[in-house]
């Protein structure tokens, strides 16, 4: 199997990316930032106000960390973010090539791919490490990748 793919930029579909890759720690994130921006509300009803100053500031900071986050992502001026990309499939490795990134990953190092509907996150020990835009593969090309993604036992949906 040889697939090749360029993308050109997309900031939307950046943000979108990143968010696919750290799905589980930006979850935790608003999760943490909602329980603490809720104490602080409490302590502020209660008629402690220092009590919820200590809590809501750094509640409504995680709340909104992912949101700037991800829009700071969309304007980076490095890697696959704001470069045009060329990501390879073969049967051997991923690969992912801009004018200043340069990355290969074997597969026999990946421990899945998660499908989230648009992306595939390929996971190498733990931590998200390429996002290919799947979508964007020509059907053919996006069936014979999935087939030998699922061949392998890697490819799985979330």
């Amino acid at each position: 199997m040889h697939i090749s793919l360029t993308v050109q930029p997309d900031r939307g579909r950046t943000r979108r990316s990143v968010k696919a890759r750290m799905r589980g720690t930006l979850r935790s994130w608003r999760l943490v930032g909602g329980g603490l921006a809720a104490a602080g509300m409490s302590a502020f009803a209660l008629g402690t106000p220092v009590g919820a100053g200590v809590l809501l500031a750094p509640g409504v900071t995680l709340l909104v960390g992912p949101w700037v986050l991800t829009r700071a992502a969309g304007k980076a001026r490095t890697g696959v973010f704001v470069e045009t990309a060329t990501y390879e499939l073969t049967d051997e490795v991923a690969r992912v090539r801009t004018p200043s990134l340069r990355a290969t990953y074997r597969w026999s190092s990946v421990e899945r791919v998660e499908d989230n509907g648009e992306f595939w996150i390929v996971v190498v020990k733990g931590a998200g490490v390429l996002v290919l835009p799947w979508t964007l593969l020509p059907e053919p090309d996006a069936r014979k990748a999935r087939d030998f993604l699922s061949g392998r036992g890697l490819l799985v949906a979330v």
